[in-house]
């Protein structure tokens, strides 16, 4: 069991004659439970995931965080939070990215898309790129979008996750084609897309979803990926 708890002290540096102050953050970790397994498709006690719900000649490994103070948006965010540092210290040169998707087809009207013009980006907040793919089939289609994270915008993706259980949380490096996931889409079947867990894998990165229900005594969130990834995040 880990707690985390953030306190603001002043370090004080003397560069050329001159006196810095800066504000330094010490993290202390309490009451976050932590567990991983290198392989999903056996047996364990953090995630477990059929075979035939696994990309192809793959090893998936999981990490699990989750908090139990009782309340499903202050665990969400701490546990965010913690993953958020996680991934800034132990993964330089990636970037957390949120992606969100329909998931059934509507119809193409031009009042649906003017309305998904009218809502991008409005969620999430403090954050620096935005891509967004429609998807169109038998005069139907389905929107989704990638919007890049910073620290700031833990709170609001929170929310939404809050709204919208379906959503991801993705760490990619810096030089992946985000577009191209978007692409492709992804289904609501399950807790994972079969295929949008193979494209994050493929290109080393790590996927993120939350978990808990209203009356679970827990939240947090899972995240499947390479093992070696995974591993690095949780030891």
């Amino acid at each position: 069991m880990m707690q985390v708890d953030m306190t603001s002290v002043l370090a004080t540096h003397k560069i050329g004659g001159r006196i810095l102050i800066k504000e330094k953050i010490i993290i202390m970790i309490t009451d976050i439970e932590i567990s991983s397994t290198v392989d999903v498709s056996k047996e364990n006690e953090t995630y477990n995931v059929r075979k035939n719900n696994l990309p192809e000649n793959t090893k998936v490994a999981a990490a699990a965080w989750s908090s139990a103070s009782g309340s499903l948006y202050d665990d969400r965010l701490l546990v965010l939070r913690f993953i958020f540092s996680l991934v800034m210290t132990k993964m330089p040169g990636f970037t957390l990215w949120y992606f969100e998707g329909d998931g059934g087809w509507q119809d193409d009207t031009r009042i649906l898309r003017w309305k998904r013009r009218k809502q991008r980006g409005i969620n999430i907040t403090h954050y620096s790129e935005l891509y967004e793919e429609m998807l169109e089939r038998d005069n139907k289609v389905k929107f989704f979008r990638a919007i890049s994270l910073s620290e700031l915008s833990i709170e609001s993706v929170v929310k939404s996750l809050n709204e919208d259980s379906h959503s991801y949380i993705i760490s990619l490096p810096g030089s992946t084609n985000i577009k191209g996931a978007l692409c492709m889409g992804w289904e609501h079947l399950g807790l994972f897309d079969k295929e949008l867990l193979r494209y994050v894998i493929n290109n080393k990165g790590i996927i993120f979803k939350v978990y808990g229900e209203f009356d679970d005594p827990e939240y947090g969130f899972v995240g499947l990926g390479d093992p070696e990834l995974v591993k690095s995040l949780v030891q």
